[in-house]
C-alpha cells in the first residue's frame, strides 16, 4: 500500500496490491466519463456495464439491474478475474466502503489469489469462494437471507474494520486499505484445524507450446480444447493440430472478451486477428473471443503453416 493522497474534488487516491484505487464517497457518473482503463464499483456506475473497446468496466448490483439475479459485485469482480481480466493496467473507483467492495477491491489487489497457475492459488482459492459467497449473498439480498457459512460470515465481521455506516470518515482511503488488508490476513490464514485441504493433483499438460508471442501462445495438442491450455495459466492463445491430408487446424481464443491486447476477431472488422488471416487465406471465421481456420467441403482445412500463422497474429499484435 502506498500513501494515500486527496485532490480537490476531494477523491482519495491510494495504491492497494496490484491496483490503484479512487475513492469519491457519494459521486455516481456514466461510465462513459470515466478514463480509459477504469473498473466502477458497487454503485459509481450505476448497473453493471462493459466498454471493452474503451476499458471502462462497471461492476454493480445497485441500478439498471434486477436485483434477485445480479451478482453481487465481489461475485462479478470474482468471475471476471477467473475469467481472464487483468486488472493491473486498470483505475478502480469506489464510492462507498462496505463488505461486498472492500471484497471487490482485495480481489483486485490479489489477482494471484484465484488465477489459475498461480503457487498460491490452490491455497487460497477455497477460501476465497467462500467468503464471495458468503459476504456477496448477504450483500445481495440482505440480511433475511439464510447465508452458506454464518460462521464465516461473523468472522469477516469480526476482523475487517469497515467504517460504521452514516459515521464520518476521516481518510476513506487508508480505511479501505486497513479493510484490503485484514481481508488478505483472512484469505491466508491458516485453517484452525490441523488437517489441511489436500492440494489438488496438477494435470500434466496434454499441449506443446511451439511458439511464444507477445503475451501470448502458440501450441499444438491432440485436440483443439483450450481448458489445459487456460488451467496452464494463458489467457490467449492459438492451438492447432495437423490432420492426414496435411491441412490443419487452428483455434484462435482468448479466455474471454476482458482479455484484451489479444483481438480475435469478428473477421470483418479491421485490426482483428481474424481479419488479418482471412486477408491471406479466405475463409476464417469466428467471434470475438474464439475463431478458426476455414472448414472445406472436402474436410481439410488451413494451408498456412504454423510460422506463418505465427508471423500473422504476432504482426496483429505489436501493431
Amino acid at each position: 500500500m502506498s500513501d494515500g493522497a486527496t485532490d480537490q474534488h476531494g477523491e482519495h487516491t491510494v495504491t492497494i496490491g496490484a491496483v490503484r484505487v479512487v475513492v469519491a464517497l457519494g459521486r455516481v457518473v456514466p461510465l462513459r466519463e470515466l478514463p480509459p482503463y477504469s473498473i466502477a464499483l458497487d454503485g459509481l456506475v450505476q448497473g453493471p456495464q462493459l466498454d471493452l473497446d474503451g476499458h471502462r468496466l462497471s461492476f454493480d448490483h445497485h441500478g439498471d439491474c434486477v436485483r434477485l439475479v445480479t451478482s453481487a459485485t465481489c461475485r462479478q469482480v470474482l468471475d471476471a478475474l477467473l475469467l481472464g481480466l487483468d486488472p493491473s493496467a486498470y483505475t478502480v473507483y469506489v464510492n462507498d466502503i462496505d463488505a461486498d467492495t472492500a471484497l471487490a477491491v482485495a480481489l483486485l489487489a490479489h489477482p494471484a489469489w484465484v488465477a489459475p497457475a498461480s503457487v498460491s492459488a490452490p491455497a487460497h482459492a477455497q477460501r476465497v469462494r467462500a467468503l464471495v459467497e458468503t459476504v456477496g449473498s448477504r450483500d445481495a439480498h440482505g440480511p433475511a437471507y439464510p447465508v452458506a457459512d454464518p460462521a464465516l460470515l461473523a468472522e469477516f465481521a469480526a476482523n475487517v474494520p469497515l467504517p460504521r455506516r452514516h459515521a464520518p470518515v476521516g481518510d476513506p482511503a487508508r480505511v479501505l486499505a486497513g479493510c484490503v488488508t485484514a481481508i488478505a490476513e483472512l484469505i491466508t490464514r491458516v485453517p484452525a484445524t490441523n488437517e489441511r485441504p489436500a492440494a489438488p493433483t496438477r494435470r500434466e499438460p496434454t499441449f506443446t507450446v511451439t511458439h511464444t508471442g507477445t503475451g501470448w501462445v502458440m501450441a499444438t495438442s491432440a485436440g483443439d480444447g483450450f481448458d489445459p491450455v487456460y488451467a496452464a495459466g494463458h489467457t490467449r492463445a492459438v492451438l492447432w493440430r495437423r490432420l492426414p491430408d496435411s491441412s490443419i487446424v487452428y483455434t484462435v481464443g482468448r479466455r474471454s472478451d476482458l482479455v484484451d491486447r489479444f483481438p480475435v476477431g469478428p473477421p470483418n472488422e479491421p485490426g482483428t486477428i481474424l481479419a488479418a488471416l482471412a486477408a491471406r487465406e479466405p475463409g476464417w471465421g469466428g467471434g470475438t473471443s474464439v475463431g478458426g481456420a476455414p472448414r472445406h467441403p472436402d474436410g481439410s482445412r488451413s494451408a498456412l503453416t504454423p510460422d506463418e500463422v505465427f508471423a500473422v497474429v504476432e504482426a496483429v499484435i505489436r501493431q
